[in-house]
């Protein structure tokens, strides 16, 4: 029960924060990309910690990626900040407005616990970043949608394995 609500709360954060911009006239390509941002894993998921802005990471590397697609190649990255390992999702290549989306599990059951989304017409887009762990329990995965939809969505493309 609560990880349905806290999947829940977590959605329509995304949504008040995405209708908050688009009311105050911030919204647009890069003001829905920062309503994105402040949905999901931004600082931490269920008291994990996040890294709020994955470009700043050291010592990235690509752990998996999904097929290539007209809609772009999803990606889940992997950085060091501050000497931390995080993961977050990025899609590179394709064209058209679409969204990256990390999912991360925290309990091992391959089902999302916290999501990230970032909706964009850029060649790259990348998400927030979220903490990795030793633990099989916690694992990462990314895809590529046309809107504000989950990996699991018919509509996904690009879906890389859980990592």
């Amino acid at each position: 029960m609560g990880r349905g609500l806290s999947r829940t709360a977590t959605a329509a954060a995304g949504v008040l924060v995405l209708a908050g911009s688009l009311l105050a006239g911030t919204a647009g390509a890069a003001g829905a990309a920062d309503a994105a941002r402040s949905a999901g894993p931004t600082l931490e998921c269920f008291g994990v910690p996040g890294l709020e802005d994955s470009t700043t990471a050291t010592g990235v590397s690509t752990a998996v990626q999904g097929p290539a697609t007209s809609s772009g190649t999803a990606q889940v990255r992997t950085g060091y900040a501050n000497g931390v390992q995080y993961g977050w999702g990025r899609v590179v290549g394709g064209s058209g407005g679409r969204s990256v989306v990390f999912e991360v599990d925290i309990d091992g059951d391959r089902v999302w616990d916290c999501a990230a989304w970032t909706h964009s017409t850029a060649a790259t887009i990348w998400t927030t970043g979220t903490q990795t762990s030793s633990s099989s329990s916690r694992a990462f995965r990314a895809c590529v949608v046309p809107n504000w939809e989950l990996c699991s969505s018919s509509v996904a493309v690009s879906i890389t394995p859980w990592w």
